[in-house]
């Protein structure tokens, strides 16, 4: 209790020397009582650190299957069924970023392995929608067929965020084209940066 007491006079004693340090004014001299005596200025400076954060929903994974027919498997005949055309229209992209220099920045989309012959796989925004977020969408609307190539999904764009989870931020469309049945490589990833 007693620390407690010296804590508070000192802290008491030092609020009085600084505020007691005020600046004394001549008030016969008119421009000191209107502007408050001597004007002086200190720069500051304030700098934030870029962010540019971007997720797919819903996490952990996205995934399209391709079925077999049971009732025509047999061994010793062809498997049918395995292949064909399948959609998935409900991943979502959310991102927040924030630029640094108010430099405008764009998201491209890639894969981390090479897509097997006889595969396709494309991607394509179909809608962008902001549920408490704060951007303007600037999507590229047309079909891009992956590669490990670099290509722009999101035009450039400003500094904003898109609100978080499903229903918000950009929602996009993956088609496979997979008329053999193939499977895609282990580890497979298709991957989005903003630059």
């Amino acid at each position: 209790m007693k620390n407690t007491d010296y804590i508070l006079a000192a802290l008491f004693t030092l609020c009085f020397v600084v505020c007691g340090a005020q600046e004394i004014l001549n008030v016969t001299i008119s421009s000191n009582f209107i502007f408050g005596g001597g004007q002086q200025s200190n720069f500051a400076t304030l700098s934030l650190q870029p962010i540019a954060i971007i997720d797919a929903e819903p996490d952990p994974s996205n995934t399209i299957s391709f079925g077999l027919n049971s009732s025509t498997l047999e061994a010793g005949l062809p498997a049918t069924g395995i292949g064909g055309i399948a959609t998935n229209d409900n991943i979502w992209l959310n991102y927040t970023y924030r630029a640094s220099n108010l430099a405008n920045a764009k998201i491209y989309v890639r894969t981390n392995q090479i897509v097997p012959a006889g595969i396709v796989l494309k991607i394509q925004v179909i809608t962008a929608t902001s549920i408490g977020g704060s951007f303007i969408a600037n999507q590229n609307s047309s079909p891009i067929t992956l590669s490990t190539t670099e290509q722009i999904l999101i035009n450039s764009f400003a500094s904003g965020y898109t609100g978080n989870g499903l229903g918000t931020g950009y929602n996009l469309r993956i088609t496979v084209e997979n008329q053999s049945g193939l499977s895609l490589p282990s580890g497979f990833e298709i991957i989005y940066e903003i630059k």
